[in-house]
C-alpha cells in the first residue's frame, strides 16, 4: 500500500495518523496522486452525503492545533479557494478542553523559577479560555494587580514542528505531481504559514507586540492597550493586564450596556484604519471575540500573536491603485499592481490589463455605500493569483483586517461604510505624498543612489577590462516578461507614426494653400483648410493621449 518517499520524519507514527485520517475521510486519491501511497485502499469512510468543504473542515478539526491553523489561515485566503470551502472553514474553532492544572502549574513554576504561590495571590485553576497553542487563566499578583496569566500547552512545540516537517514535504510534493497547484504557491503558502505559527509560539514576541501597540495608542482616549508585567514573562508564560468589559461579539451585552453600535462600529474601523494608515503596525485579526468595550466606551485590543506591518512604500502604492480606481486608469493600476507584486513568470499584460478593466468597469460609478470592500479586495487578490503576481504577504494580512474589520462593522451596524470613516486617513496619506519634505526625502534618496552608481563605474569597467583581457565573457539573453515593453514599445511607435502623419498633413496643406489651388473658401483653398483641420484634430487626440498616460 505505501510508496517509499524522501520522507525522513522523527514522528513516523504522526505521519501514519495523518494518513489515515485523510482516507477516512475520502482524500486517499490526493495521497496516491503526489506519491505518498500506491494505492488507495477499500477503508470505510466518512458520511458519504457530507460536501467536500464539510469533510475537509472535520479533517482539519482531528488532526489538530497545526492543522485547525492551517485551516484558519485558509478560510482567509478567497484567493485560492472557492467560495463554500471558505465558508465552512471559517467554522473552525480554535478551542479544546484545557491542560489538567498540576501540569499548568509545573510549567509556569519552570518557566519562572519559582513556586506558583509565592508570584501569585489567586490563581484560578478552570481557564476562561483554551485554544490549541495555549490557555488563558485569570490570577491575582502578590501586588495585588488583577491579571490574564496566558500559557503555552506542555509539549505543543514538538508536535506542531513535526507536523510543519510534514506540511513542507507535502507541499513539495504537491508542487511536483499536480503541476496545476503551482499557480498557489504551495510551499509558500507551507512557508508563510510555518514562519506565523511559529512566530505564535513565542509568548516573548507577542509582549513585545503589546508594547509597541500601547506606545502607538499611548495618546489616543478611545482605546485601551493591556499593561505587561515583563518580570513574569518567559517564551512560554505572558502576564498582562486583566481587562474588565463586554466582547464586541456579544451584541445583546453591548444593547444592555446602553452602547451605541454605530458610533462602536466606526470607533474600531478608526482603531483599525489608524493601525494600517497612521503606525503601519496593525492587528491582523480584528474579529468580536478580539475586542473587549470597557465600561467607559473605549475599546481594547486583546491577542497580540499575528500582526500586520506596513511601510510607506505600500501604503502610497495602494493609495495609487485606489486614485488608478477612481480615474479609471488602467495602465496605472496594471503598473502599480506589478510594482508592488513578484513576478516568478512571464505574464500576458494585455490579458492583466483586460481583466483589470472589466473589475474596474464594474465598481466604477457606484456610490461608496455601494462597493463591497469584502467582494472587491478578494476579487483584486484572485486576479493577482490567476496571472501569476505574487501578492506581498503583509499585503494580504492587511486585506485580512480590512474585510474582518468591514465584516464586523457591519455586524454592528447595517449601514456601516468602511470607505467613508477611511476617507480622511486617505486624504492625510494623500496629502503628505506631495509634501515638500517628502519630494525631498525622494530626490535625496535618488541622488544617493546616482552617486553610488558613478563611484562603482570604475569598478564595473576595470571588470570588464578584465573579462575581455582572458577572453571570457559571455552574455545571456532571455525572453522574459517583455509582454509590458512590447505593448508599451506598440504605442509608443503608434504615436510617432500619427505624429509624422500630422506633421505631413500640415506641410501638405501649408504648400496647398501657397500653391493657391482652389475651391476656395473667405478667398482661402479649402482642400488647405480641410488639412489644417484634420491635422489639429489628430494632434489634439494625440496630446490628449500623451497627457492621460503621463
Amino acid at each position: 500500500m505505501f510508496k517509499k518517499t524522501s520522507f525522513s520524519y522523527q514522528n513516523a507514527k504522526r505521519l501514519q495518523q495523518i494518513i489515515n485520517t485523510a482516507l477516512k475521510y475520502g482524500f486517499g486519491y490526493i495521497l496516491e496522486k503526489i506519491g505518498i501511497i500506491r494505492f488507495v485502499p477499500k477503508v470505510k469512510t466518512v458520511d458519504e452525503r457530507l460536501t467536500p468543504p464539510m469533510r475537509v473542515r472535520l479533517m482539519l478539526e482531528e488532526l489538530g492545533p497545526t492543522f485547525i491553523k492551517l485551516g484558519q489561515i485558509l478560510s482567509t485566503r478567497s484567493d485560492i479557494l472557492p467560495e463554500d470551502y471558505i465558508t465552512e472553514l471559517k467554522k473552525l474553532q480554535d478551542e479544546v478542553p484545557g491542560v489538567e492544572f498540576s501540569k499548568i502549574k509545573l510549567m509556569i513554576e519552570e518557566e519562572l523559577g519559582e513556586k506558583l504561590e509565592d508570584v501569585f495571590d489567586y490563581f484560578e485553576e478552570i481557564p476562561i479560555a483554551a485554544a490549541s497553542i495555549g490557555q488563558v487563566h485569570r490570577a491575582r499578583l502578590k501586588t495585588q494587580e488583577e491579571v490574564v496569566v496566558k500559557v503555552q500547552r506542555p509539549d505543543i512545540e514538538k508536535v506542531i514542528n513535526a507536523d510543519l516537517d510534514i506540511l513542507f514535504h507535502a507541499a513539495r510534493l504537491i508542487e511536483k505531481y499536480i503541476p496545476e497547484s503551482r499557480l498557489y504557491d504551495p510551499v509558500g503558502i507551507a512557508e508563510e504559514f510555518s514562519e506565523g505559527i511559529r512566530n505564535e509560539l513565542d509568548f516573548l514576541r507577542e509582549g513585545w507586540n503589546i508594547e509597541r501597540f500601547r506606545r502607538n495608542f499611548e495618546k489616543d482616549d478611545t482605546v485601551y492597550v493591556p499593561k505587561v508585567y515583563w518580570e513574569y514573562c518567559t517564551k512560554k508564560v505572558l502576564v498582562m493586564e486583566y481587562i474588565e468589559g463586554v466582547k464586541v461579539k456579544d451584541i445583546e451585552s453591548i444593547e444592555k450596556l446602553g452602547f451605541s453600535k454605530k458610533e462602536l462600529a466606526e470607533k474600531g474601523a478608526r482603531a483599525i484604519l489608524k493601525q494600517i494608515f497612521n503606525h503601519g503596525f496593525f492587528h491582523a485579526d480584528p474579529h468580536g471575540g478580539n475586542i473587549i468595550v470597557k465600561k467607559d466606551g473605549r475599546i481594547a485590543f486583546i491577542d497580540f500573536g499575528i500582526m500586520g506591518r506596513i511601510d510607506n512604500y505600500y501604503k502610497y502604492k495602494m493609495l495609487e491603485l485606489v486614485r488608478g480606481a477612481i480615474n479609471k486608469d488602467i495602465d496605472k493600476i496594471c503598473d502599480t499592481l506589478l510594482e508592488i507584486g513578484f513576478v516568478e513568470e512571464k505574464i500576458n499584460y494585455n490579458k492583466l490589463r483586460s481583466d483589470i478593466e472589466e473589475i474596474v468597469e464594474r465598481y466604477y460609478g457606484k456610490t461608496l455605500k455601494e462597493i463591497n470592500m469584502s467582494e472587491m479586495l478578494p476579487e483584486m487578490l484572485r486576479l493577482s493569483q490567476k496571472h501569476r503576481v505574487k501578492v506581498p504577504s503583509n499585503l494580504v494580512l492587511l486585506i485580512k483586517a480590512v474585510i474582518t474589520a468591514e465584516g464586523l462593522g457591519k455586524e454592528l451596524y447595517p449601514d456601516f461604510d468602511i470607505i467613508s470613516v477611511a476617507k480622511p486617513f486617505m486624504l492625510e496619506l494623500m496629502i503628505s505624498n506631495y509634501s515638500p519634505e517628502r519630494i525631498f526625502k525622494i530626490a535625496g534618496d535618488d541622488l544617493r543612489r546616482v552617486v553610488k552608481a558613478l563611484k562603482n563605474i570604475p569598478d564595473i569597467v576595470n571588470k570588464l577590462n578584465d573579462k575581455l583581457g582572458e577572453d571570457s565573457v559571455k552574455i545571456d539573453f532571455e525572453y522574459k516578461g517583455l509582454e509590458k515593453f512590447a505593448f508599451e514599445l506598440n504605442r509608443m511607435v503608434n504615436r510617432l507614426v500619427i505624429g509624422l502623419i500630422v506633421s505631413a498633413i500640415i506641410v501638405a496643406s501649408s504648400l496647398i494653400i501657397r500653391a493657391d489651388v482652389g475651391p476656395y473658401i473667405f478667398g482661402i483653398s479649402a482642400i488647405g483648410i480641410l488639412g489644417y483641420l484634420v491635422a489639429g484634430i489628430f494632434g489634439l487626440l494625440l496630446l490628449y493621449s500623451i497627457i492621460r498616460t503621463g
